[in-house]
């Protein structure tokens, strides 16, 4: 069953004055989340799928896995936008962040910070995704920043400040994900591919 946990931070007295907090999600997939049925050939069967998840105040966190690569969508409606990934081989975390803020007299998730593990075993990296919350139907949730744990101080604390300063007015398909804190040439870089049939076996890299 889904496991949720709420955290509200000692932020500086600016932000504080906003309201925001956090709330922690926790999943077995396999458990807490629908697999969406498709028309897969059966020789790929096994190479790709897409899962639906509940998420905190109606919303849901969409997961679509194809060629040992993940790419993830959050939003008020379970709908799919571009495949944004990596290049090597990666998985998430099965805990994920939702920063909210007030709105109409109530805590809407605005932002999320789930760590992913990119690369293989040998060198694996462990970045912290920062995405938006797509808030309304036909809107896009996408990454806004990432940053590498490897030689990061306070990485947590850092994924919250950019979530709080960035991911509001972030626009997706304009803006570019930017990395944060430490950043090295082997650390590995997000690519987002406009066009995405909504499909786990759908065109991406």
């Amino acid at each position: 069953m889904i496991r949720a946990a709420l955290l509200v931070l000692a932020l500086p007295t600016a932000v504080q004055a906003q309201g925001l907090d956090s709330v922690y999600t926790s999943y077995d997939w396999a458990e807490d989340c629908q697999m969406l049925a498709q028309d897969v050939p059966p020789d790929e069967a096994g190479m790709g799928f897409q899962l639906v998840c509940p998420g905190p105040n109606g919303m849901h966190l969409m997961l679509t896995k194809g060629d040992a690569r993940i790419s993830m969508d959050y939003g008020s409606t379970p709908e799919f936008g571009p495949w944004e990934s990596f290049a090597p081989f990666n998985s998430v975390h099965d805990t994920v962040e939702w920063r909210r803020q007030p709105l109409n007299g109530e805590m809407q998730p605005f932002a999320t910070i789930h760590r992913w593990i990119v690369g293989s075993a040998q060198d694996d990296r462990a970045l912290l995704i920062i995405s938006t919350v797509a808030t309304s139907p036909g809107a896009e949730s996408c990454m806004v920043g990432f940053i590498d744990t490897t030689n990061t101080p306070d990485a947590n604390a850092l994924a919250r400040e950019v979530a709080d300063r960035y991911a509001p007015g972030f626009v997706c398909g304009n803006a570019r994900v930017r990395g944060f804190g430490y950043v090295a040439l082997e650390t590995p870089v997000p690519r987002r591919v406009p066009s995405h049939h909504n499909t786990a076996t759908g065109d991406h890299p």
